[in-house]
């Protein structure tokens, strides 16, 4: 996601020392997202020591994974009372279909690629109304960390907002259109909505796909791209705005996809429309990597954001919804006036 310049928040760390004698450090990432299935988290070693190289310690797998934990998730009522906990159980991701990209020539392993999986029993996900913590208990150091406590962004689209549902009124017509065709006067496309339940940040995408026909060739290729066309920062409960001036629809395109090819035609299938909330956890999180890319400080250490508590652990639990419009339509004027505008007049677009 896009974010803005760093805030300042209280819950960093920046108390380890550059180039220590070698200790266990924890890192944990996940994102939970009630409507899935299954649900992941990452733990790691990270890992200095004065004697050794950093290099030669990446190609061997002991030192980025512990060899056993005891990882589970506490569902907790408004009490603070625990309702019930769930075992994660170690899984390698690449078994799981999330394959571990190599890192270059460098001989670091990608395999195993370990990580938790969280697999409710039937009928149970995650529930808006209740609260969770990561509990992390290592048996061989004696050492457990465990998340704060969060809240998971209500995903639940039905139009009842007084129970923190994620509506999308646009979403729920049939036969939604995308209309971008008029750029004077700094018209606008724009999508309303009410924000879920322990959301914060609100992003929206638009996945355009494209059928490019070589007629040399008889052939064709099916491209997509992504215009992350507005983002909001917000609150629970609240309504939201995500807009953008339908000019800048047409700058992206020719951008992203540029003139069409010799003996090509463009053909502009459906679209999808995606309205991202992530939680206040994710957030920070994000506000806080925004700014190690720069800015008169970016020279210098950092703080690290971290909603995980224990001696040597660092990293970020939080949640994220998502609503979802598949197969939306541009319209045929908008197409019409792509295939008139200066900017998109080249790119080849043909009429539906």
């Amino acid at each position: 996601m896009g974010l803005l310049s760093a805030v300042a928040i209280t819950s960093c760390k920046d108390d380890f020392k550059v180039d220590a004698p070698y200790k266990n450090i924890t890192f944990v990432y996940a994102i939970f997202n009630m409507n899935d299935t299954a649900h992941y988290v990452r733990i790691q070693k990270a890992f200095l020591d004065e004697n050794k190289s950093a290099i030669t310690m990446a190609q061997n797998p002991d030192s980025s994974f512990y060899p056993t934990l005891d990882v589970t998730l506490q569902e907790l009522d408004n009490s603070g009372n625990i309702r019930a906990t769930y075992p994660l159980n170690k899984v390698d991701m690449n078994l799981e279909g999330f394959q571990k990209d190599p890192a270059g020539n460098q001989g670091f392993f990608t395999s195993p690629n370990n990580g938790y999986k969280l697999k409710f029993p039937v009928g149970k996900t995650f529930d808006p109304a209740y609260q969770y913590r990561l509990v992390i208990n290592n048996p061989v150091t004696g050492e457990k960390d465990s998340s704060d406590v969060i809240g998971v962004v209500n995903a639940n689209l039905e139009k009842n907002t007084a129970n923190g549902n994620f509506y999308v009124p646009d979403f729920m017509r049939a036969g939604y259109t995308i209309d971008f065709s008029k750029t004077q006067y700094k018209q606008s496309y724009n999508i309303i909505g009410t924000t879920p339940k322990y959301g914060q940040w609100l992003e929206g995408v638009i996945r355009f796909h494209v059928v490019e026909k070589n007629e040399a060739a008889n052939t064709t290729k099916d491209i997509y791209v992504d215009y992350d066309f507005a983002s909001q920062i917000t609150e629970p409960f609240k309504p939201f705005s995500l807009s953008t001036y339908n000019s800048n629809f047409y700058t992206f395109l020719k951008n992203e996809l540029g003139a069409a090819p010799a003996n090509t035609l463009r053909y502009m299938d459906s679209a999808r429309v995606m309205i991202y909330c992530g939680s206040t956890e994710l957030y920070n999180y994000q506000q806080v990597n925004a700014a190690q890319n720069g800015g008169l400080l970016g020279d210098q250490i950092k703080p690290i954001y971290t909603n995980l508590k224990g001696p040597n652990v660092y990293g970020m639990v939080g949640s994220r919804a998502i609503a979802i419009y598949e197969n939306a339509w541009v319209n045929n004027q908008s197409i019409d006036s792509m295939r008139v505008n200066p900017i998109t007049a080249d790119m080849g677009f043909q009429p539906r």
